[in-house]
């Protein structure tokens, strides 16, 4: 069994002990924990915790790149994240980050560059939303559009929803999953990523 496959394993099974055994597999996971997030945002706690849910709602059957997703997602904010004084919590270009230290880890581990690079878009894109702002789905410029219409959007949707759930304090999460949805499943596909 290569490591990819002993790490996708441990990403189903969570058996006991599986956060620690990765970490020593990818070392980079080890500087999640401590990682301190808003609050109202994340009651859950650090950047560790917070992963290790969005694993922990994945399903164990479902497709293996959300898993990735869910795994590196946040790879970048012990490098980004800041206080100010206030007390404010950022993490400012952690998702541009993390997609680069991703490629690395991914590339260290002999993903295949089609599924790395499927992974990669959605953790570079997983903030998405909060650019957006979007109300109604009437505010939908083209270019937005045209970003629904990738053939990534549905892994990225999904690991909105998983994301979501593993943010204990965002009420709105959620919602934001099911306006997403329903905006993309609103959208006439038949038009093709291209136009």
């Amino acid at each position: 069994m290569t490591t990819l496959q002993q790490i996708e394993q441990e990403l189903r099974q969570r058996e006991p002990g599986w956060w620690g055994r990765l970490s020593k597999t990818i070392p980079e996971l080890t500087f999640l924990a401590g990682t301190v997030q808003p609050p109202e945002y994340h009651a859950e706690g650090d950047v560790a915790m917070h992963t290790r849910l969005a694993i922990e709602a994945c399903p164990a059957t479902g497709d293996p790149d959300l898993l990735w997703v869910a795994l590196l997602h946040d790879i970048g904010k012990p490098a980004t994240t800041r206080m100010n004084e206030e007390g404010r919590i950022t993490a400012h270009g952690h998702a541009k980050l993390g997609a680069e230290m991703a490629d690395d880890i991914l590339d260290r581990l002999g993903m295949p560059i089609n599924r790395s690079e499927r992974i990669l878009w959605a953790i570079r894109h997983h903030v998405f939303h909060h650019a957006w702002q979007l109300q109604k789905a009437e505010d939908l410029s083209k270019k937005q559009r045209h970003y629904l219409l990738d053939p990534n959007f549905p892994l990225l949707l999904e690991f909105l929803r998983i994301d979501s759930l593993a943010s204990r304090g965002n009420s709105r999460g959620l919602e934001t999953y099911a306006f997403y949805r329903d905006l993309w499943e609103s959208i006439d596909k038949s038009i093709g990523f291209e136009s």
